[in-house]
């Protein structure tokens, strides 16, 4: 791995006072071209609430896996059990790598066996929490549109009614954990195995994010180590549709980390799509002579469709 490749920091407070915000717009926009990942400070979310819904999750995931069970839902809501889900799959169909994590995966409105019963703080928190990242969510897209020279509500109407996912994710420690491990270990050592992101944006907030790696356009493997205050960005299929594959929806994989080796560890992504009704086809400026769009229209909803159902490795629909 090349270290001297490094994930951008961009702070976007210039673009929340409005002080410079093609500025921010034109550092977002490279680091999409270069890598697809970034992380953002000046975003406004106090770390006292990041840690709050830390401390909720870890309430939540310390429960007896048959209280945990009573919150299942379809489409991958509600709580889904370690060693369910196969990212991999959704790239590589005849992969058998099952992701050794838990995740507790919620979408507003607040309803039984999506979101837990009889857990009012944590309801009330990541509510609270899902609120502030979806709108920060919003304000990225406008970037995006200024980054990508288009009017800056060019997405607003493909937006508004965004299927968005808050996604608690729990790496159990793994006691047998090794380095470097070999590849019968690796079936049961990889914490999330190399994907791609299936929407528009990924924000992702983790008390500790070592062990994230993301993989360069030259094909070399990133560490993606972010300071507690920092939200960590990464554009998704859709996006890299939109732009024609000039913004790259990046593969990215959880490992084992030498310095926090066997540690249980947490992360919380927040998944933002289109409306489920958008069509997703090349946008003004991303196509021309000599670059053809590169993807058929489709539907964001037959898009989430397909990837959920080749993760869960059975067919599933959006509700």
């Amino acid at each position: 791995m090349n270290q001297a490749l490094t994930i951008p920091v961009i702070d976007i407070s210039p673009y929340l006072d409005a002080s410079d915000p093609k500025g921010v717009a034109n550092q977002i926009g490279r680091a999409c071209e270069d890598i697809g990942f970034f992380m953002i400070k000046g975003h406004g979310i106090p770390l006292e609430l990041l840690r709050q819904v830390q401390a909720e999750a870890t309430s939540f995931f310390d429960l007896p896996l048959e209280t945990k069970q009573n919150t299942m839902a379809p489409f991958g809501l509600g709580y889904m059990g370690q060693g369910i889900e196969n990212v991999a799959a959704t790239l590589k169909e005849k992969s058998t790598i099952k992701d050794q994590k838990e995740s507790l995966n919620m979408n507003l409105p607040v309803r039984d066996k999506v979101w837990p019963q009889d857990m009012p703080c944590l309801n009330e928190t990541c509510k609270e929490y899902y609120n502030r990242v979806e709108q920060l969510a919003g304000q990225l897209m406008r970037l995006f549109a200024l980054a990508l020279d288009l009017e800056e509500t060019f997405f607003d109407d493909k937006i508004d009614r965004a299927f968005t996912v808050l996604r608690l994710l729990n790496y159990p420690s793994q006691p047998e954990a090794v380095l470097p491990p070999s590849q019968e270990q690796m079936e049961t050592m990889t914490r999330n195995a190399e994907h791609t992101d299936y929407g528009t944006l990924t924000i992702l907030w983790s008390p500790d994010s070592r062990g994230l790696q993301a993989k360069s356009r030259q094909n070399q493997w990133v560490d993606v180590v972010a300071p507690q205050d920092h939200f960590i960005i990464n554009i998704g299929d859709l996006m890299s549709n939109w732009t024609n594959d000039k913004w790259v929806s990046t593969l990215h994989r959880v490992v084992p980390h030498p310095e926090t080796l066997g540690q249980r560890r947490m992360s919380f992504p927040f998944f933002h799509n289109p409306n489920p009704d958008a069509l997703i086809q090349c946008i003004p400026g991303c196509s021309g002579e000599g670059n053809l769009p590169k993807y058929k229209p489709i539907l964001a909803k037959e898009h989430l469709e397909m990837k959920v159902s080749k993760a869960l490795g059975q067919e599933e629909k959006m509700g």
